[in-house]
């Protein structure tokens, strides 16, 4: 039996050298000397966002192999489907020459990474002019054992903040909330002095949903009361956020907010928040500021003098903070199965150092000028030839860097893009982000509803301080205290590094 397993091992080994062989038709390059040499071609797996692909035809993809000099290949997977299609191709082997991981800390990722699957590509990344300009910070984020093992896709550092409702403060005379207390009195407020100026008790001060276990906004309310983006150091230990006092505090308002009606008492269910403030009745949504023009268009259909703004400083025990995300949005990572020399790999970085380019940034934005967009007297205009926006369906996927894209955006869309500038001044990041659990890959989404359910029930009064603690004790007797204890080891290793 092993005989037999070492036979078709070895031809396996064969056939994969073979077909690596084949596919290097052109001279590798070395160094971010690659687009010198040759035409780069790129095989490549993406996540498509849209019912409709970018054709193979798309003239904005036609432009980018012109600037790169590379042929690409693309293949589109919908979102939908997207991460099991990935699990089972990077399980066959037969993978592309680069793909987008969007759950980089994924259980399969890390494995395959560990097994030695995929370019280290941290080392090379200070010899390319963009791609030395990553962040140190998100670089850690995307980080594997303290390696880097993919060109992530880049987003604002902090995009949370809060998208009220500026003519309700105008018809009550009150000014924006700039600490937590303010914010609580605006939203009694819009609860009971009729901002809507229509005579009935029909408006509520915050709109809040569900996103996945989460409660939409909690998490940055917890960090203006001062607690921690997911992780808190203390006492050189790492410390889960819903173990702090803050957890607790954000918790009570939370539930004073429900038990007066300030918010809507069927969160638990809405599993889009954004849809309460559509329909005009709540007066505060926060999460990323970028929903605030979609969430103003919306109500302006049934209130045509609807106003949005857009606030990112409150206040709290610690002063103006703002959660941070991740900082990037999935990554690109380089398999050594389809790329099996120095000199590809060098050429393909190098293919992303020069998209990261401004040129190319805008380009897969917003396509070809006089195709897919016009500018006017310094005014941008999207084409309404649908056969001519569908060659920039999904462009922003080829993206890298998108520190140079130019916004042609709405006064709010611009104001959004400052406040995210902003905003990373004063953002918390989370101190875990670079670590990896082991029982977190295995247990952590399982186990997170524990205390998921137990946070709604609380601020529901359905459970009280002393239930709340009982829940945590579950989670940490189901796989929490391993979580804990595997997190700090990896702080230990690597956090002081």
């Amino acid at each position: 039996m092993k005989k037999s397993i070492g036979k078709v091992t070895a031809l396996l080994v064969v056939l994969t050298m073979l077909a690596s062989a084949c596919a290097q038709k052109e001279p590798a390059a070395g160094g971010n000397e690659g687009a010198k040499q040759g035409k780069l071609e790129l095989t490549m797996m993406l996540p498509s966002y849209n019912p409709e692909q970018m054709p193979a035809n798309s003239s904005v993809l036609q432009l980018l192999e012109e600037k790169t000099n590379t042929e690409l290949t693309v293949s589109w997977v919908p979102s939908s489907t997207y991460t099991d299609k990935l699990s089972a191709t990077i399980a066959s082997g037969e993978l592309p020459k680069t793909f987008v991981a969007l759950e980089p800390k994924a259980s399969y990722i890390v494995n395959a990474v560990r097994s030695g699957m995929f370019w280290e590509i941290g080392p090379y990344l200070e010899s390319y002019p963009n791609l030395s300009r990553m962040s140190d910070v998100v670089l850690q984020n995307v980080s594997i054992d303290g390696k880097v093992y993919g060109v992530y896709r880049e987003r604002d550092l902090s995009r949370f903040g809060l998208m009220i409702r500026q003519d309700w403060l105008d018809n009550l005379g009150m000014q924006p909330p700039k600490t937590i207390d303010e914010l609580y009195n605006v939203l009694k407020a819009f609860t009971t002095d009729d901002p809507d100026k229509n005579g009935k008790p029909d408006t509520i001060g915050l709109a809040v949903g569900m996103q996945g276990n989460n409660i939409a906004g909690f998490k940055d309310i917890l960090v203006y009361m001062g607690g921690p983006n997911e992780w808190e150091l203390i006492d050189g230990q790492l410390v889960p956020a819903h173990m702090t006092e803050a957890y607790m505090e954000t918790m009570k308002f939370y539930k004073r907010l429900y038990d007066e009606n300030i918010m809507n008492k069927d969160f638990a269910i809405v599993q889009d928040g954004r849809s309460v403030m559509n329909k005009g009745q709540a007066g505060l949504w926060i999460d990323n500021m970028l929903d605030g023009k979609g969430i103003e268009d919306n109500i302006k259909k049934i209130m045509p003098d609807a106003k949005i703004n857009l606030l990112n400083r409150i206040a709290g025990p610690k002063g103006e903070r703002a959660r941070a995300g991740a900082g990037f949005l999935g990554m690109y990572m380089i398999p050594k199965t389809s790329v099996q020399t120095e000199d590809e790999l060098k050429q393909i970085l190098a293919y992303f150092d020069r998209v990261s380019e401004e040129d190319i940034q805008n380009l897969m934005k917003y396509g070809v000028e006089g195709k897919q967009f016009t500018i006017e007297n310094g005014t941008y205009t999207p084409s309404e030839d649908q056969k001519l926006r569908a060659e920039i369906t999904d462009g922003n996927q080829f993206m890298v860097l998108q520190d140079k894209v130019v916004n042609y955006g709405t006064e709010l869309e611009q104001l959004s893009t400052q406040l995210f500038i902003d905003n990373a001044t004063i953002a918390v990041s989370n101190p875990a982000s670079p670590f990896i659990s082991n029982t977190e890959i295995e247990k952590g989404k399982e186990i997170s509803k524990i205390i998921a359910d137990a946070t709604v029930k609380f601020i529901m009064g359905q459970v009280n301080e002393q239930d709340w603690e009982r829940e945590v004790d579950k989670w940490l007797q189901s796989g929490g205290s391993k979580i804990i204890e595997e997190m700090n080891a990896e702080y230990a290793k690597l956090g002081q590094q």
